[in-house]
């Protein structure tokens, strides 16, 4: 990795380090974006209102929870420009995208529900989305450094993409940020009583469980709420425990550096709850198991193909990116965890999970995908 820069608050202190880069660098912090949409949305909206785009049981906390159904990709939304009505011109396009499935049946990672959560959020502002964010989240929060515009450094790797964000993408990534600004956040999360709400179980996904913008998982005995960022180049994470009211946040500008911040993350833990995430333990299937799952399946970001591999499952992944442009192709095998979940072995993905919810269906990079042959 070019440059690394982590932080963490623990006790009520902050400390912070950078590898290649100042403990002040801007970057590009993707989908730790969505816990602050989130936050406006919990504040600004009913969540158990309809959204009024997509069909009435769909509610705003379906849109945070990932569990509306629905697709999480409508194509490049670069096509709709840098204006102020970017973002309203992609969700008029949202009632046409495809559905997968009804309401909490299946949680599947939707960037689409978080485009409409934060123009509902917009809408009862009466002002821009980003306006909105900046009134109700970011000054409130004392962020300094927080804001829609370019990163300090460029991303890097295969999946590192040149060019600005596309502005109709923001409620669901678009943030650039700092380690200390990032830290802040999280004091302000874990201090005010009303952000309780989105750190609550609604929706199952691979691994763990989700909230409204938060993932869930238990490390040694406690709770702990965050979200990872992936795009174009740059990997990120912020981690809260809230019962000891302790936080991590880590940033790079490589396309690799999830396996660099879990090896930290991992060792945080051992300091803050006196253990590190347990790696779960390999279960036999039988051949037959292992056949069920096997065929092509795709969504509008991957195209995959599933075989049996010994004792586990090969997967060939395709990716498509939101230009539509072909992204990485990835070769990853599977070892079995569960009776239709299995976790990556080796490589830049080793450890995140895939699993196969319903028959005719996978989870593949955290979105679900239909078996077309």
């Amino acid at each position: 990795m070019p440059a690394l820069a982590a932080g963490t608050l623990v006790d009520g202190r902050e400390s912070v380090v950078a590898v290649g880069c100042s403990a002040d660098t801007r970057f590009r912090v993707a989908s730790i974006t969505k816990p602050f949409t989130a936050t406006l949305a919990a504040a600004t909206l009913d969540l158990d209102a309809p959204t009024g785009v997509w069909p009435e049981e769909v509610r705003v906390r379906h849109l945070l929870s990932h569990t509306s159904g629905f697709d999480g990709e409508i194509g490049d939304l670069a096509r709709f420009g840098d204006g102020d009505d970017a973002l309203g011109r992609a969700v008029a396009e949202l009632p046409g995208t495809r559905r997968w499935l009804g309401v909490d049946e299946v949680w599947s990672y939707a960037n689409s529900g978080y485009w409409l959560a934060g123009w509902l959020a917009a809408e009862r502002a009466g002002s821009t989305y980003e306006d909105a964010l900046d009134a109700r989240v970011l000054r409130p929060a004392g962020l300094e450094a927080t804001a829609f515009d370019e990163p300090d450094l460029g991303g890097t790797g295969p999946d590192s993409i040149e060019g600005r964000y596309p502005r109709a993408r923001r409620p669901s990534g678009g943030l650039v940020s700092t380690v200390g600004d990032l830290l802040r956040f999280a004091r302000w999360q874990l201090g005010d009583a009303s952000t309780a709400v989105l750190r609550v179980p609604l929706a199952k996904p691979v691994g763990g469980v989700y909230g409204l913008g938060f993932f869930g998982e238990r490390v040694g005995g406690e709770d702990v709420w965050g979200h990872p960022g992936s795009y174009g180049g740059f990997q990120s994470s912020l981690l809260l425990v809230p019962s000891r009211g302790a936080a991590f946040v880590g940033l790079t500008n490589s396309g690799r550096g999830g396996q660099a911040l879990a090896e930290i993350e991992d060792a945080w833990f051992e300091t803050v709850v006196g253990a590190r995430r347990r790696e779960a333990e390999t279960v036999e299937l039988a051949a037959d198991e292992l056949a069920a799952f096997a065929g092509r399946y795709e969504n509008s970001g991957l195209h995959a193909t599933v075989a049996p591999d010994g004792d586990g499952l090969r997967v060939d992944v395709a990716e498509v990116l939101p230009t539509g442009d072909p992204g990485e192709s990835l070769d990853v095998r599977g070892r079995p965890i569960g009776s239709r979940t299995f976790a990556v072995v080796g490589g830049d993905w080793d450890g995140a999970r895939f699993d196969f919810p319903r028959p005719g269906f996978a989870r593949i990079g955290s979105r679900l995908a239909e078996r077309v042959a």
